[in-house]
């Protein structure tokens, strides 16, 4: 049986992202899928293996990072080092989320994440992910992505979009997913009912620089995020895309509009579920996909609490 290998090469939503392929050339050829990812103590992928790849393994395998359906084809009987994050979308569309149901949260840890929703007492939760560390604040008085390819979304475009949602329900309560500490954004924690996912993380391997740095598991609190209805989301961001779009419940996807302003936070609703990650990155750089909401987002339904039943 030939080997398919995919390393620690991007980060956990991205490598996810990797997982349709994956699939797709083990449904042609046969392939067997081996994932070597320390995050694997959280999560299981049904249909892989946990492995490691040394020396031996890369030695005569073809390491596919663009595949399109001409390099698809000429993969049977190879060892394959995958990084490519797209494929030719007539062999991924249709089983995307097929994928996506492969994948589950170690049971002490789904059980952490129901405990801490339960204590909302059923009030209406809204996801918040704040994706800083390798997305940067290009200009701190506006939201701009002219030329950057990963723009962050500055702190008072959330502060703003969470106060007008605020307006409109006062039991309204957020849940806070980042990058970093969440104990960083204490303009959000002083003003707004805000939790956090309660796993600290011990992936110390991410501590080497700050790109991918958090305090927080970050497999929990990607699973946590997935169950809110609303999530207010780093435009272009794998790990937004994956929590809102593909994993738990259906989303809204509430996003700054470039040109967005303190005084003017114009924002945007998307509603992709089920699509790939190329989707959602073309909505939040080229605005294909996205609303625009007017400034007290009337049109946003608010009410449901987290939905934790998918982690069954």
């Amino acid at each position: 049986m030939p080997k398919l290998y995919i390393e620690e090469f991007v980060g956990i939503t991205n490598r996810l992202e990797t997982l349709p392929l994956a699939f797709a050339i083990q449904k042609e050829y046969g392939h067997e899928i081996i994932l070597d990812w320390r995050e694997l103590d959280s999560f299981s992928v049904d249909g892989t293996r946990s492995g490691k790849i040394t020396v031996l393994s890369k030695i005569g395998a073809e390491r596919v990072r663009n595949c399109d359906e001409a390099l698809f084809s000429r993969l049977a009987g190879k060892k394959i080092i995958l990084r490519s994050l797209d494929g030719p979308p007539e062999r991924l569309d249709d089983i995307y989320m097929e994928v996506a149901a492969r994948i589950h949260l170690k049971e002490s840890l789904a059980a952490e994440i129901r405990a801490m929703f339960t204590a909302m007492d059923e009030r209406p939760v809204v996801g918040v992910h704040i994706r800083h560390g390798d997305f940067q604040v290009v200009d701190p008085s506006s939201y701009c992505i002219e030329g950057y390819e990963w723009p962050a979304v500055p702190i008072w475009w959330y502060e703003q979009t969470m106060a007008a949602l605020l307006r409109q329900n006062k039991d309204i309560c957020f849940f806070l997913s980042c990058t970093g500490d969440p104990a960083c954004y204490g303009s959000l924690s002083n003003n707004f009912d805000i939790v956090t996912a309660p796993i600290e993380s011990h992936y110390t391997y991410k501590n080497k620089g700050n790109d991918h740095c958090s305090t927080v598991n970050p497999v929990v609190d990607l699973f946590a995020l997935a169950c809110c209805p609303i999530v207010l989301a780093t435009p272009i961001s794998g790990y937004s895309h994956w929590a809102a779009n593909v994993l738990g419940v259906p989303a809204t996807c509430i996003v700054p509009i470039p040109g967005a302003t303190e005084e003017k936070p114009l924002a945007g609703a998307v509603n992709i579920r089920g699509s790939r990650l190329p989707r959602w990155r073309a909505a939040g750089r080229t605005g294909s996909d996205v609303k625009q909401l007017d400034s007290g987002m009337s049109s946003i339904e608010i009410g449901p609490s987290a939905d934790t039943s998918w982690l069954q």
